[in-house]
């Protein structure tokens, strides 16, 4: 789900039917986005890298774990940057607008703390593919 509202945008991504963990994104009006990178045609494209003045603040919840924590902000991070990207006036306006990202996800199997496995590397790429096929659908 994702709602705009005049201050921030809000995005929910849930596997649990809850709201999960609340992180805000944020960064400065002057931090420099590149926009070629959003909706490359026709070959897919890797994700575009999120900036490195990116602030998250947690607001709501915590992760059940230190690895859940690293996911859920790499959600945030990733998820506010391709809302950053859209060329959509309705959903961005004019300004760049913090961007309030809910995460609750099921917990995988063969978690290891140090790295994804390969089904939370699979459920982050599904994910954000649904995300960037939202956003050019609301653009056109």
């Amino acid at each position: 789900m994702i709602q705009a509202f005049t201050d921030r945008i809000l995005v929910l991504i849930t596997q649990v039917g809850k709201v999960g963990n609340l992180i805000q994104a944020s960064i400065p009006s002057t931090t420099p986005l590149r926009l070629d990178a959003l909706f490359p045609d026709p070959a897919p494209e890797p994700l575009p890298s999120p900036p490195a003045a990116i602030q998250l603040t947690p607001l709501f919840g915590s992760a059940p774990s230190e690895h859940m924590q690293t996911l859920h902000s790499l959600y945030a991070a990733q998820i506010a940057t391709l809302i950053w990207l859209a060329d959509d006036e309705e959903l961005m306006g004019s300004d760049r607008r913090s961007v309030i990202v809910g995460v609750a996800l099921r917990k995988s199997k063969n978690v290891s703390e140090e790295e994804l496995n390969k089904e939370e590397r699979q459920v982050f790429h599904g994910i954000m593919d649904t995300l960037r096929t939202s956003l050019k659908e609301r653009s056109t």
